[in-house]
């Protein structure tokens, strides 16, 4: 730390800096992680079917918890000033191990470590008791090492100047709570902590020394004190706080082996090389056999893997050399050299070896992420293939609850207002404990006065998240000693409750309880319940919608089934009467008045469009019946086009038939000739005033039947829906109808086991093909009949 013999008691001073920074990082990250727990819980805790609340801000439990708290932190902040002032004399005496003589110059200077890395982790409020007792341990060090108690309080003072504004400077840095987890983390250590945080104390100490002891260069001094305090940083503060890093990731045997391997191998190879008394011709190469041992424990086991292992080699590296052993004592090298070297070595090996833990840290973090991002995926896919596959609710929401268990619970509960009661489904990882659920769904089912987390989830409508439960919230909270008891089966330690919301409204809640050790949830696991209700919400919605819907369908094909057959008796009538006085007109040789052949025309017309809402009616509840038997197909189509030969007349529609003598299937001739009609009154609609062609063929005992125009023709976008109810592809202004024409068409043709097809150009005309095998539609044979 300084020049001379006389420079014992500056490193005393150091090591009392170190245990002060230390403490007040500890608390810092105290701090931190306590706000990061209060914001998990935002207004209670509840787990199962029970409810267990903690009011942080009005509760009595929370009062008494905080009351008590209170007499407590003396009690801690006096045993970290203990711990602090025996670290740091303790960490001072260790540092004389790396002492170069006659200069008595130290390699590095430990204490300056730890109390950064102690600073680092608590918080600032208690920096003032860390500050005393580092400044009480060096002042110890340096008289017990025989310094001017002058010099001892200057050195004092200064010893807490490198955790304080190192501390200071890395906190704003890293907004209150500083995290050692990627590169850039080591770069604001080594610039901020390292090389500027030493510069205060530096200086202080250097004043001192001249003034005092009497030292010749001032820069010689400080430049010795920083650089030893600098990479004292660099070499223990890393250690410190990998190793006091929150969550580390649990150990397993084989990586412990893997780990003790590697302490042993990276030792021996250390001792190799920094413990050689003789040359050796690549004594000057030695070092940098080092590399790819400590770049090993880099990758396999992170940033602590990595500061354990540059501790040893440094540590053996400074030991041996300060002792003239190893490459870098050997030569005619002169101390000053030798020191530069050693601490050259040293801050290298350790910042590249952090450099690489911290890059392969961050990329396995990456990986990880990716990782369980494409879980999160795949888990909502599966939810949503579950929620969509299926109306019924407890089908949907069974397999759902089963799947949540299989991937982020080990119970899930769903209640869903169903018209004001309740209907709860459940699942449990464990068989066994299926039972408790069933209890726990018949006899503490959620209301508006239930302390349950699902019924204060369905109050307030806001998720909630109990990262930890315990036994007294459990005890606190439960409805009753039957419901303790079931809770405390369930063995839960962790719970998410997230509201059902629909429109506005919380119509059910879905609650996850976690039973294993060790295993709590977190925001991101709040985030995917979230998500997984807001799923099943919707799913919800749409079951609802598609039974209202359904229910208005049915309800609207009865209400047309109802005035088709109302309305069909009153036209039948009229039908009657017209034939009457058509036949009193014939009888007495009178022409038939034209109003009387108009009234016909409209009552067929009528006649026509009351049988087509019958058939969609039919077609809508599955009874439209086919009587099936030997057709000739030509046959019909010819009785078609006579029946419709005025119609044709009356709208300058040509019509040219190329039709095979005769073509037999297996088919219904009443619902045939509705085919055929449907299609020829379309073509002499929408073709008004130009020629129709009809062609009826066969090929591979597929009977083909395509009517064609040359008339408006149909819009491309248009020709997807034509087949479909209530579908038309021109304004009804223009073109009346109901538009079921086609959709009957299709229906009939689809029953008798055809297809049909459209082709149309705008402009130019459409071409309804119309195929039917002649065997009849399928199971023909073994349904003759009425089908």
């Amino acid at each position: 730390m300084g020049t001379g013999a006389d420079e014992r008691p500056e490193r005393a001073r150091k090591s009392r800096r170190a245990g002060e920074s230390g403490a007040a990082a500890e608390r810092k990250v105290t701090r931190g992680r306590a706000t990061l727990r209060s914001s998990y819980v935002q207004e209670g805790f509840f787990v199962g079917m029970g409810t267990f609340r903690v009011d942080c801000k009005r509760g009595v439990a929370a009062g008494g918890l905080r009351r008590r708290h209170m007499s407590v932190p003396s009690a801690r902040t006096l045993l970290g000033c203990a711990v602090l002032f025996l670290a740091h004399v303790g960490l001072s005496e260790a540092s004389y191990l790396f002492v170069f003589p006659p200069a008595s110059n130290a390699i590095f200077w430990l204490p300056s470590g730890l109390t950064l890395a102690w600073f680092l982790r608590t918080a600032p409020a208690r920096w003032p008791a860390w500050l005393l007792a580092i400044f009480l341990a060096e002042v110890l060090i340096v008289l017990v090492h025989g310094q001017p108690p002058a010099v001892a309080l200057a050195w004092g003072a200064a010893a807490g100047l490198l955790p304080f504004s190192g501390g200071l400077l890395l906190r704003r840095q890293a907004y209150r709570v500083f995290v050692f987890r990627r590169p850039w983390d080591l770069a604001r250590l080594v610039l901020l902590g390292a090389a500027v945080g030493a510069i205060p104390g530096t200086l202080v100490a250097a004043v001192a020394a001249v003034v005092w002891l009497g030292a010749p260069s001032f820069w010689k001094v400080a430049v010795s004190w920083w650089s030893s305090d600098a990479l004292g940083v660099i070499l223990l503060c890393p250690l410190f706080l990998t190793w006091t890093e929150p969550n580390p990731e649990p150990s397993r045997s084989g990586r412990a082996a893997e780990a003790l391997a590697m302490l042993v191998i990276v030792s021996g190879g250390a001792w190799w090389v920094f413990g050689g008394e003789q040359s050796r011709e690549i004594e000057g190469a030695l070092p940098a056999l080092l590399f790819p041992l400590t770049a090993w424990t880099a990758v396999r086991f992170g940033p602590r893997g990595a500061t354990a292992a540059t501790v040893i080699v440094d540590f053996m590296a400074a030991l041996h050399t300060s002792q003239g052993r190893g490459p870098f004592a050997m030569g005619n090298a002169s101390v000053a050299a030798r020191i530069l070297t050693v601490q050259t070595y040293v801050a290298f090996l350790t910042l590249l070896v952090l450099l690489l833990a911290m890059v392969v840290v961050e990329e396995q973090r990456a990986r990880a992420a990716a990782e369980r991002a494409e879980q999160r995926i795949k888990f909502l896919a599966m939810a949503s293939e579950i929620l969509t596959g299926s109306l019924e609710f407890s089908t949907r929401f069974a397999a759902l609850a089963r799947l949540c268990v299989k991937s982020m619970a080990d119970w899930c509960l769903i209640d869903v207002d169903e018209g004001g009661v309740f209907r709860r489904i459940g699942a449990h990882r464990d068989a066994s404990k299926e039972p408790l659920l069933r209890q726990l769904e018949e006899r503490y089912a959620p209301d508006a006065s239930s302390p349950q987390p699902a019924a204060r989830v369905l109050r307030t409508g806001k998720p909630l998240l109990l990262p930890l439960v315990t036994e007294e919230l459990i005890r606190a909270h439960a409805v009753d000693e039957e419901n303790l008891r079931l809770i405390q089966a369930l063995g839960t330690h962790s719970t998410i409750a997230v509201p059902l919301v629909l429109r506005g409204q919380t119509i059910g809640v879905i609650t996850l309880g976690c039973a294993t050790p060790g295993r709590h949830y977190s925001t991101a696991d709040l985030d995917l319940a979230t998500e997984l209700a807001r799923r099943a919400a919707i799913a919800i919605d749409n079951a609802r919608l598609y039974r209202d819907a359904q229910a208005a369908i049915r309800l609207r094909d009865e209400i047309l089934s109802i005035a088709s057959h109302e309305l069909n008796t009153p036209m039948t009538c009229l039908a009657l009467d017209v034939q009457t006085l058509k036949r009193g007109a014939a009888q007495s040789g009178a022409p038939c008045p034209p109003p009387l052949l108009r009234v016909e025309r409209q009552v067929k017309k009528l006649a026509r469009l009351i049988e087509e809402l019958l058939d969609v009616t039919r077609v809508t509840t599955g009874r439209l019946h086919l009587q099936i038997e030997d057709v000739d197909l030509p046959a019909v189509v010819r009785d078609v086009v006579e029946r419709l030969a005025e119609d044709l007349s009356r709208a300058a529609c040509p019509l040219t038939l190329h039709a095979e003598p005769s073509m037999v299937g297996s088919w219904d001739h009443i619902r045939l000739e509705q085919v055929v009609t449907n299609l020829i009154t379309n073509a002499i609609k929408f073709g008004s005033g130009h020629p129709i062609e009809i062609r009826v063929g066969e090929a591979d005992g597929i009977a083909q039947l395509t009517v064609r125009d040359h008339g408006i023709g149909i819009p491309p976008d248009r020709l997807p829906h034509i087949f479909e109810r209530f579908e038309r592809a021109v304004s009804s202004r223009a073109y009346k109808g109901l538009g079921l024409g086609l959709y009957i068409v299709r229906s009939i043709v689809e029953a008798l086991g055809g297809s049909i097809r459209v082709e149309s150009t705008l402009g130019s005309g459409t071409m309804f093909t119309v195929e039917l095998p002649r065997a009849g539609p399928p199971r023909a044979s073994e349904n003759e009949g009425e089908r």
